[in-house]
């Protein structure tokens, strides 16, 4: 058996993070909580001052206040994230944080690992996830593969669902507009001393547009979500916690400019049952948690269906020990199945399963008041794809009379092949990185103003790259000849322009993403990335926004630098107003100046477009 150390400097980049200069976060680009949780369920709370990795936390309100339907354009308020979606509503979309491609993503939902087995490159497609059942999104941007395994090269993103609120509560809204658009949400919950759980489900249709450019047809999409999540408190030591969330999604596509409409049906069943047990006056917190999920795509053109199964379910255990002075001590074991399948026309093209495990551990503790350490390392055994080591340092230092947080990380990561690309290719490697943040954050104006500046670097090595031919799964081919080259600068500030009236925030990223190999351009990567927000909040129940969102610089939607794509400016509106205590009026406006853009060459996106809804709460 080999093990593969991530990157040769690995040791070397891991000390010097833990102990040496001063490094951590950017702050988002909104309002932030005191407190985060590292992707729910494999974290330590940390206050947001004090956390190494890149993190940016967005809350319940700020979903609504956003007036987003696409938890993609959400996403987009966070630094170093961008996105492509090839064609409206029920299209698939990839999401990557500093330019990594979207398999280097980790997707948490309620800490259970939710990306397809049956896809390409083991991807999460975020068109599956509804806003409407979101009550939390955390970013950590950066290699993340020392807490939480493959996938997380480029980094994390943990969704937790709607949980119970005390008594009695519940909310529905209604939503219409452009495109023939109609969505409606329903929740409600109870929340007590001993035994918690809510409810909620939502429906959304639309009639769309037409995805690819040339053609004249509407392409729509129907999307139905219902889950529900309950929590116990069996005594004082010990919880139970479990959650399930069912999405079927039923769209129309466009493959090709001459292929008639095809139809796709998309199911997706995540769930978990979690046992939390505290000892020693909560000083140490051990946790279990079973958990799985279950993704089918069906896709029907002309007289060809192909039919995707894939399926993940395993178990966790972490413990969490405070030793006070000494810091916290953060670990444990994860085991898992997964399983995929593809038929096309009846015939069996792969079917695929494979046992995972891995270990992991992370330290984080203080020297003195103003240095904040941590240092964590893994091992992850996937039986067909061997075995590797990865690590990751943080530190912040403060300095307390000017408001000043110096910060930074260092980290690799590694990415196992898809069980689709072994497959194709059994003797593919893992991909393999290592990445770098460095900057400093700056409060001005009795904290009406905080600025931060960051600047990353990351490598990804052994590239899974495609060789073979097109036209059946037998000609599918992948080898590991490219490396990658990602590095760029985060600016964020959030202001309280003026208290209680005005409100601003902005963030904007450089990114320049590289062929190691060619010297090119990587596809779809924004050269240059930006958004800013105002809030008028200055009427009494009222509060009026405008987003603009500009892309500019180099982007080409092929590899090699093939199909450039041209700049573009987008600017956004929302408005709601409080009626009544329990009753909320909101609207917005989608691409204001009707701004004709690319984000895939060929696709169409949305011209101007209006919404409106009614939001009622008890």
């Amino acid at each position: 058996m080999m093990v593969r150390v991530s990157t040769p400097g690995f040791l070397a980049g891991f000390f010097v993070a833990a102990v040496a200069a001063p490094l951590s976060t950017a702050l988002p680009a909104f309002a932030q909580s005191e407190i985060t949780v590292f992707a729910p369920y494999r974290g330590i709370a940390t206050p947001i001052a004090r956390a190494g990795s890149a993190v940016s936390v967005i809350t319940r309100e700020e979903i609504e206040q956003a007036g987003q339907t696409s938890v993609a354009e959400i996403l987009r308020a966070s630094p170093g994230v961008s996105f492509n979606s090839s064609g409206g509503f029920g299209s698939s979309t990839d999401v990557r944080i500093r330019g990594a491609a979207d398999q280097h993503t980790m997707v948490l939902i309620d800490g259970v690992p939710v990306s397809d087995t049956t896809s390409t490159r083991n991807a999460f497609d975020f068109t599956m996830l509804p806003v409407g059942s979101i009550e939390r999104i955390e970013v950590l941007r950066g290699p993340q593969s020392a807490l939480y395994g493959s996938d997380a090269i480029g980094g994390v993103i943990a969704i937790t669902t709607r949980q119970p609120t005390r008594g009695l509560s519940g909310s529905a809204s209604v939503e219409g507009g452009s495109f023939g658009t109609h969505r409606q949400a329903l929740r409600a919950g109870y929340g007590g001393d001993q035994f918690s759980i809510t409810g909620y489900a939502e429906h959304f249709s639309t009639q769309g547009y037409s995805r690819r450019a040339g053609n004249d047809e509407a392409d729509g999409s129907r999307q139905w979500t219902g889950g529900l999540r309950g929590q116990a408190n069996l005594s004082e030591n010990l919880s139970l916690d479990a959650a399930f969330q069912v999405t079927d999604l039923e769209t129309n596509y466009d493959r090709r400019d001459a292929d008639p409409e095809g139809e796709a049906d998309r199911l997706s069943i995540t769930g978990h049952a979690r046992a939390t047990h505290e000892s020693f006056d909560g000083r140490w917190r051990q946790t279990v948690t079973a958990f799985g999920s279950s993704t089918e795509r069906s896709f029907v053109e002309n007289t060809t269906v192909d039919d995707y199964n894939g399926n993940r379910i395993g178990i966790e255990y972490t413990g969490e020990v405070r030793w006070d002075a000494l810091g916290t001590t953060l670990y444990g074991l994860t085991g898992e199945q997964q399983s995929a399948d593809y038929v096309e026309d009846g015939t069996v093209q792969f079917d695929e399963d494979e046992l995972y495990w891995g270990a992991f551990a992370m330290q984080q503790f203080s020297i003195g008041p103003a240095l904040h350490l941590s240092a964590a390392v893994r091992f992850d055994d996937f039986a067909d794809a061997g075995t590797f080591v990865t690590g990751r340092g943080t530190a912040v230092y403060e300095l307390y009379e000017t408001e000043t947080r110096f910060h930074g990380s260092v980290g690799t990561g590694a990415k196992a092949p898809s069980l689709r690309q072994r497959a194709a290719t059994p003797n593919l490697r893992p991909e393999e990185s290592w990445g770098a943040d460095l900057g400093i954050t700056q409060t001005l104006f009795d904290g009406r103003l905080t600025v931060d500046v960051t600047g990353f670097y990351q490598e990804i090595e052994d590239l899974h790259v495609y060789t073979g031919g097109f036209g059946s799964f037998a000609l599918e081919a992948w080898e590991n000849i490219d490396e990658a080259r990602l590095m760029g600068i985060e600016v964020t500030a959030d202001a309280r322009v003026i208290p209680g009236h005005l409100d601003a925030s902005a963030h904007y990223t450089y990114l320049d993403a590289e062929d190691a190999t060619t010297g090119d351009r990587l596809q779809r990567r924004p050269e240059h990335e930006a958004q800013v927000t105002l809030s008028y909040i200055g009427i009494d129940r009222l509060r009026v926004s405008g987003v603009v969102n500009w892309v500019g610089g180099e982007r080409f939607s092929r590899s090699r630098e093939r199909d450039p794509l041209d700049p573009y400016t987008r600017v956004d509106v929302t408005a709601s107003y409080q009626a009544h205590e329990h009753l909320e009026i909101y609207g917005r406006v989608e691409n204001l100046f009707d701004v004709e853009y690319e984000e895939i060459s060929g696709y169409n996106t949305p011209g101007r477009s209006a919404y409106a809804g009614i939001r009622a709460t008890f």
